[in-house]
């Protein structure tokens, strides 16, 4: 059986935050997010807004959206998830884009908000399509960080959770796709839709959080690099 020693390497390397902090992070930004989904329920609000009074099943606040709750919860994922997995390569590049791409169609689902209006239903369709974006691209970071730690680590259950997540992450998006659709096309069933999606990313994240469960209580992955990020091998 080949012994694998730690050797010193050349150059410096930033030291990441230490995994304590980094399932901190995750852990507190989980929270927001799962929770924000549902209280205060701004798709219901949309629903009892754009359709009327059927498929709300908690009254609704008027100023439910945007759902800022999830969007700060969102911001301190993936803090959490770039310290975590700093200049490890792809997965690092892949937390960075997907990231960035979540912010930015998060900040472009408020603005067709201002711009709905009773009967007309392109803002609105516009609106709930990045408001999905966002959510599918905020999903991702995480994919990303939870396939980092299943690359690195021995444990099944992360990798399970891995494919889970990236299920759970396409259904939800196509799912939001059709309801988009279902809205421009003055469908009836579009709050149905709109629930099933807001659901599925709920579960999706639920995965998540229970990666960040597995991250915190798995004993193998290695404290030190034996060789440069770009070459990660872990002990």
């Amino acid at each position: 059986m080949d012994v694998f020693k730690k050797t010193p390497i050349s150059g410096y390397i930033k030291p990441r935050w230490k995994k304590s902090k980094v399932v901190k992070w995750l852990e507190v930004g989980a929270i927001p997010v799962i929770v924000g989904m549902w209280f205060p329920d701004w798709a219901g609000a949309y629903i009892k807004k754009i359709y009327g009074s059927g498929y709300v099943f908690l009254e609704p606040l008027t100023f439910a959206f945007p759902p800022v709750v999830v969007y700060a919860g969102a911001l301190i994922l993936w803090k959490g998830c770039l310290e975590g997995a700093k200049n490890m390569g792809s997965h690092y590049r892949g937390i960075q884009i997907s990231g960035t791409l979540a912010v930015i169609c998060a900040g472009l689902s408020v603005i067709p908000h201002f711009f709905i209006q009773p009967g007309s239903n392109i803002a609105f369709a516009i609106t709930v399509l990045f408001t999905g974006l966002a959510a599918f691209f905020a999903t991702g970071f995480f994919w990303f960080t939870i396939a980092k730690v299943a690359e690195i680590s021995t444990e099944t259950r992360t990798e399970v959770t891995k494919h889970i997540v990236l299920i759970l992450n396409i259904v939800s998006i196509l799912t939001g796709a059709v309801t988009v659709l279902l809205i421009l096309g003055g469908s009836d069933y579009w709050p149905v839709l709109l629930r099933l999606t807001v659901l599925l990313f709920t579960i999706a994240f639920l995965f998540c959080r229970y990666a960040v469960y597995c991250y915190k209580t798995q004993k193998s992955i290695g404290a030190n690099f034996v060789m440069p990020p770009e070459e990660q091998f872990w002990v």
